[in-house]
């Protein structure tokens, strides 16, 4: 008895239960402080990123040696963009940035063959 008492109430269970129309939207309350998190939180990402590269030092020295390099720079890689800075009492060329290590070592090899010293930098970020 309990067996036919169990199997009518799971069927009528399972037969009214698709009588109503199943609706699939929903809509989605948001505060305005998850959205300002959410925005935060991207633009700190998009800047830790943007901050990681890779760059080659190409000559650590005087300026005339400095200005050499880079007018064989121009000659060796026109499509790279050098950088020259001072760091008492030298100046660096450097070029870059490389976002992938593969691409930046391929450069380097390729660079080392008039500039002996050329060296990879590695992305100094702190977080």
């Amino acid at each position: 008895m309990r067996y036919i008492i169990a199997c009518y109430l799971l069927t009528s269970t399972l037969i009214y239960s698709q009588d109503l129309p199943v609706s699939a939207s929903f809509s989605v309350v948001e505060d305005s402080l998850i959205s300002k998190a959410f925005s935060l939180k991207l633009a700190a990402n998009k800047e830790r990123y943007a901050a990681y590269y890779f760059t080659i030092q190409l000559y650590y020295g005087n300026y005339e040696g400095a200005q050499k390099a880079l007018a064989n720079l121009s000659q060796v890689a026109p499509d790279l963009v050098p950088k020259l800075s001072f760091e008492t009492p030298n100046y660096k060329v450097q070029v870059g940035p490389f976002k992938k290590r593969f691409e930046a070592t391929e450069r380097l090899q390729k660079l080392k063959q008039f500039y002996r010293g050329a060296f990879l930098l590695e992305p100094k970020v702190r977080f």
